[in-house]
């Protein structure tokens, strides 16, 4: 009876350490440990001295850790600190190409005392994903803090369990049969969690602490752990409380909410033995749930989920539609437009201004046919299970844009017509040419603000206008004109070579009583048309001028005539007008 007694003693211990009520006991009583979980870590209690560890685990993790005091001759001591588990091993390291070696292990262990920094410590060896420390020259235990943090945020996957309820035994690895969606790669797998962070508050609010398991080989080597409220959970949290508590921590978690809505509720958050870890669900309160496949684009597969629609009854068409608008349309399409739908035996289809999209069957439920029908789903026999169906949509992308990142149709570069993505263009829009892939400018053409081709502005040069202005032209002022006529003559001659001057000057003044004398005198005389239209009293001026070159074969005459035309001219009043000139450049 009494070795009963024993046994409901420990068994109760244990429960109530568990449950966090109490410290538990360790079964070795040699080691004269306990632990008590508080909302700064797990503090371990020992006869040669007391620490309090944050993100080394729970329970065996942390009663089976090695401290040994050494002392110095000056009075301090030295603690010699072992089995302590790296939790930053293997990290994201074949998503990221990631390395976490050995010597980075110090700069994310952080060792306080009474909330005052030390940093005099080494990492004493590192074997098998264990490492130890040794810190120098303590004087007392009291106060001693050892922390593991973490280098990076942790990518994470997220999951679906095709259920109603949360399991009852959470940490442990499940069929991922019963999860889905079927696949779960781009972008979704890319959340990062922050580690340092989410264990903080998780551990703060609820009391609850990480559980390191074995250690795993696939997926490189790490240690398997979980986080959820089947760990130590002193707060007594339910999941709600938990899953608000860890969310918070995920950088990017607004991916989340696209693709789960807001009736998901994360249950557990793991590592085990896949490349990353990841987080497992439920939708709460929901019995059906459509999950929307995109086909394949440049980043993804053609079994990505981009959204979910979960109710708690089968939708008909009209109510397929308009969950399809709320949860899905926004993240294949940016512009807020009502398409024109249409529904057929084999797709249900939305055409837009400038693009298109396609809603056919997938692998599981189907469509409705006509206006009047629902949407089937596939049913499971277990009695929480989801009813589940599956649809792919495909997009249309029109002229000027492409399927870009998240298999989204993007504008092409402003001045491509067509292109292949938003680097490459194939054809250009008038007042630009295509060179390597882009669209220049061509002459004539210059970018405005928004790096469009337009034309080149004309620029106007603007001369101010001065006012009219008058000259007074003198009466007994005369207006002259020379006309100069030159005549060549040339004859053959045997004179003999010497230079003979015949040049003549004369002036001959005449008396001109209209213009058709003047005329008849420079045609008679010199063979040139001289044409005046003004019926004034002239006077003619004629001068002659004779040269003659011999030479010895020939004799050249030059004549040389001129007719200065003298006319009284009245009294004038001359306006000058400047005007405007429009100059272009």
């Amino acid at each position: 009876m009494f070795k009963n007694i024993l046994k409901l003693f420990v068994f109760f211990s244990i429960y109530s350490a568990v449950k966090g009520d109490s410290p538990l006991i360790n079964s070795d009583a040699a080691k004269g440990v306990t632990l008590d979980y508080t909302k700064e870590g797990v503090l371990r209690k020992a006869d040669e001295c007391s620490i309090n560890f944050v993100n080394y685990g729970i329970k065996n993790d942390i009663i089976n850790i090695s401290v040994k005091k050494e002392n110095n001759t000056d009075g301090t001591f030295n603690l010699r600190i072992g089995e302590l588990k790296n939790g930053n091993e293997g990290l994201n390291k074949y998503k990221t190409g990631y390395k976490f070696t050995d010597d980075e292990i110090k700069d994310y262990v952080k060792i306080s005392q009474n909330k005052s920094e030390i940093k005099d410590f080494v990492v004493a060896s590192v074997v098998d994903g264990k490492y130890s420390l040794l810190v120098k020259n303590l004087t007392t235990c009291d106060g001693l803090t050892v922390k593991q943090t973490y280098k990076t945020p942790a990518l994470m996957a997220t999951y679906l369990y095709y259920s109603n309820v949360k399991p009852t035994d959470i940490n442990h690895a499940f069929d991922i049969a019963q999860f889905g969606p079927s696949s779960n790669n781009v972008p979704y797998d890319e959340i990062h969690w922050d580690m340092n962070t989410g264990l903080d508050r998780v551990r703060e609010q609820c009391r609850i602490y990480i559980n390191y398991n074995g250690r795993e080989k696939t997926g490189g080597n790490h240690w398997i752990w979980y986080l959820s409220t089947d760990n130590i959970n002193g707060e007594n949290c339910d999941n709600t409380a938990f899953y608000k508590a860890a969310k918070s921590s995920y950088v990017d978690y607004e991916q989340m909410e696209e693709l789960f809505g807001d009736y998901y509720e994360g249950y557990v958050i793991k590592r085990e033995g896949s490349d990353n870890g990841h987080m497992d669900g439920i939708l709460v309160n929901q019995k059906y749930l459509i999950e929307i496949y995109q086909n394949g684009c440049s980043e993804q597969n053609k079994d990505q989920v981009i959204c979910t629609i979960s109710s708690n009854k089968k939708l008909s068409y009209s109510e397929f539609r308009k969950e399809f608008i709320d949860n899905c349309l926004s993240i294949i399409i940016d512009q807020d437009e009502e398409p024109e739908w249409k529904i057929s035996a084999s797709d249900i289809s939305a055409k837009f201004s400038s693009y298109s999209l396609d809603i056919v069957n997938y692998n599981r439920g189907a469509l409705p046919k006509t206006e009047t029908e629902s949407v089937t789903y596939k049913e499971f026999k277990a009695a929480n299970s989801s009813g589940i169906a599956r649809f792919s949509v495909n997009l249309n992308c029109g002229a000027g844009s492409f399927i870009g990142e998240k298999c989204r149709c993007n504008a092409c570069p402003v001045n491509c017509a067509t292109c292949l993505d938003g680097n490459t263009c194939t054809k250009c829009k008038e007042g630009s040419i295509l060179i390597d892939g882009q669209c220049v400018c061509e002459r004539g053409f210059i970018e405005n603000e928004e790096g469009v081709c337009t034309p080149e502005p004309t620029t106007t040069t603007e001369e101010p206008i001065a006012e009219p202005t008058t000259t007074e032209i003198p009466e007994e002022e005369e207006e002259e004109t020379i006309i100069e006529i030159i005549e060549t003559i040339t004859s053959q001659s045997d004179l003999p070579t010497e230079e003979v001057d015949i040049t003549s000057d004369g002036e001959t003044v005449l008396d001109i009583q209209s213009d058709d004398e003047v005329k008849e005198i420079i045609e008679s005389e010199d063979e040139v048309m001289v044409e005046d239209n003004n019926n004034d009293e002239e006077v003619v001026k004629v001068e002659d001028n004779e040269e003659e070159i011999i030479e010895p074969t020939s004799r050249v005459i030059t004549k040389t005539k001129t007719v200065v035309i003298k006319k009284p001219v009245e009294p004038k009043t001359k306006k000058v007008h400047k005007c405007f000139v429009k100059k272009h450049h």
